[in-house]
């Protein structure tokens, strides 16, 4: 049966890593063969410069690994993706993508190309982020939050990052939003969600505020900030994550989140202090 091999790239383990997966699958590294292989087959095939991998894939990287029935990959494909984006809502910091696929038996090799690598800093792979990622493979994520949260990650622009974050913050906190009221709503709803006192909510609410204006600069007037927008997508981006992550953690549907919400709004307690879950991803701005 053929070998199926995908580096996740731009990824590096501070020890090695084994985690059975669904489908199969195994999740390792600090392994010779998945390394051999792919550096083997993988570095001359490649449809981005040659150079790159030898940048993005080490011994000390991510492979999903596993038996496949046949030399050309099929069903598989939305599955691989999906880890991937599992993998990149585990970190706070560092972006891994999984661009090729590699199968493999005997002289026989074949290279699937899923996608462009990512690029962003150097994805650390460590205890926090392992812990995460399990817990990720068993729960269900807010569909359209996760899908855009995983989008911007692909965009180059900072105002195409900030729109995906935009849509995905939207679809948790403010799908009930009629026009006109979207910023008020997302204003009260956010801080009390991610604010712990009176300071931390107006400070969370001022940025909301500023933020949205910004995005709508960008759809109605066609705005280009460029690098001015670089610290405030990065905060976007922590408040999607944690977000996301609470809600599935929790398991709490996105009906019954944002009627918590209004009655926090009513009462001026925070989420953390009148919820206390298990998991609960804070922010300090």
């Amino acid at each position: 049966m053929p070998l199926l091999i995908a580096p996740v790239f731009n990824s590096t383990t501070p020890q090695p890593v084994r985690i059975d997966m669904p489908n199969s699958y195994t999740l390792i590294s600090g392994a010779e063969k998945p390394y051999q292989v792919a550096s083997r087959y993988l570095r001359n095939e490649m449809d981005e410069n040659r150079r790159m991998f030898d940048k993005r894939v080490d011994l000390t990287s991510l492979f999903l690994v596993g038996d496949y029935p046949e030399m050309r990959l099929t069903e598989d494909r939305e599955w691989i993706e999906e880890i991937e984006n599992k993998l990149n809502l585990a970190s706070r910091e560092g972006i891994c993508s999984i661009p090729y696929v590699i199968t493999a038996k005997a002289n026989l090799y074949g290279i699937t190309y899923l996608k462009r690598s990512l690029d962003g800093p150097k994805y650390m792979f460590r205890e926090e982020e392992q812990r995460i990622f399990l817990a990720l493979l068993e729960r269900e994520l807010p569909k359209l939050a996760f899908r855009r949260y995983s989008l911007s990650l692909e965009k180059k622009s900072y105002e195409d990052q900030l729109l995906d974050l935009w849509i995905g913050l939207e679809s948790l906190f403010v799908p009930d939003g009629k026009k006109g009221e979207i910023t008020y709503k997302l204003r009260l709803r956010m801080a009390y969600y991610f604010g712990d006192s009176l300071k931390q909510r107006e400070k969370i609410a001022q940025l909301i505020k500023k933020s949205y204006n910004h995005r709508s600069e960008i759809v109605h007037s066609g705005k280009v900030f460029g690098q001015a927008l670089a610290e405030e997508v990065g905060i976007l981006r922590l408040l999607a994550r944690a977000a996301i992550l609470n809600v599935a953690m929790e398991g709490i549907t996105l009906q019954d989140l944002r009627m918590r919400l209004d009655q926090l709004i009513l009462t001026g307690d925070s989420y953390f202090e009148r919820y206390h879950p298990t998991f609960f991803e804070r922010i300090h701005l």
